[in-house]
């Protein structure tokens, strides 16, 4: 009897543990399964991720693509504005531009809307003449805002640190300290701040080295150094800290071609003729058309 007795409870035993046994077995797999599908969906999450940052990174490559292109061809003043220079309130009027009209530096790489789009007469420019010859394409059209000057005197610092840091208390340089480290210097610079053979033999204010037109540079080589000063601290806000009042406009993100430049209506009236020949008010003029100003004096013969 008591053999029989724990017969049972082994028996008993037995099946509880294979019961036990199969349950733990059952829940392994549905862990496993568990984790499995965990697993798959993470995967697959990761690979939905990659492939969204793949075709964003794709995206980012071309639109960094377009605008290579639409700087190398449209930021030369190529053609119109719609921003607002920092220096013109919410309340004055907007320097909102559109226009087909085309300057030197821009090709085909611009933005080409269709045929209606284009509804402004076109003008194509020289550099030594008016604004106004040459019709262009009427569909050439680009979009340019306002460049934030205080970014384009960081650039220029950052390229003339050497040269500037020659100057002591506000001194100027050694000149043939400063004539030897600005040659040192020139074969790293873009082709609008090379120096000139007059920069290379003709003390002067370093801050001059930072304007990115060789025949500005040189018209203020060619005057005393307390007129070029002068203009320095007046005028020039990319090379100089002083407070922007609008006394130059670059626009688009080329700021290295001078074509982009707009010097405002005081500047071109005091320096304008001398500092600042008929060209630069030419320019001035272009982008005044597009907002819808008046153009500037016709010949400086009307400022006297």
């Amino acid at each position: 009897m008591p053999n029989a007795e724990e017969q049972s409870k082994e028996a008993k035993r037995r099946e509880y543990n294979r019961n036990a046994q199969r349950m733990f077995r059952q829940r392994r797999k549905e862990h496993i399964r568990n984790l499995e599908r965990a697993e798959r969906e993470r995967i697959s999450s990761q690979l939905e991720e990659i492939e969204l940052l793949r075709q964003e990174n794709l995206e980012l490559r071309q639109e960094n693509e377009t605008l290579s292109k639409f700087g190398s061809s449209c930021s030369s003043p190529s053609l119109l504005s719609v921003g607002r220079p920092s220096h013109i309130g919410l309340h004055e009027s907007s320097p909102l531009m559109t226009t087909a009209e085309s300057v030197p530096g821009v090709y085909s790489g611009c933005l080409f809307p269709d045929a209606a789009a284009a509804t402004t007469t076109s003008a194509a420019i020289s550099p030594r003449s008016s604004l106004e010859d040459a019709p262009t394409p009427a569909n050439r059209f680009c979009i340019v805002t306002p460049y934030d000057v205080r970014r384009v005197r960081t650039y220029l610092y950052s390229l003339f640190h050497p040269v500037l840091n020659l100057a002591v208390h506000g001194a100027y340089p050694d000149p043939q300290l400063h004539f030897f480290t600005l040659s040192r210097l020139a074969p790293s610079l873009p082709p609008s701040l090379k120096p000139t053979a007059l920069q290379l033999q003709t003390p002067h204010n370093p801050r001059i080295d930072l304007i990115p037109s060789p025949t500005l540079r040189d018209t203020l080589l060619s005057v005393d150094a307390a007129t070029a000063s002068t203009f320095l601290t007046e005028v020039c806000t990319f090379a100089c800290e002083i407070e922007d009042h609008g006394q130059v406009i670059i626009w688009g993100e080329n700021f290295l071609n001078e074509f982009s430049w707009e010097f405002s209506a005081t500047v071109l009236e005091r320096w304008g003729g001398w500092i600042l020949p008929s060209i630069w008010r030419e320019r001035a003029d272009f982008w005044r058309r597009q907002r819808g100003d008046p153009v500037l004096y016709s010949t400086w013969e009307d400022l006297v």
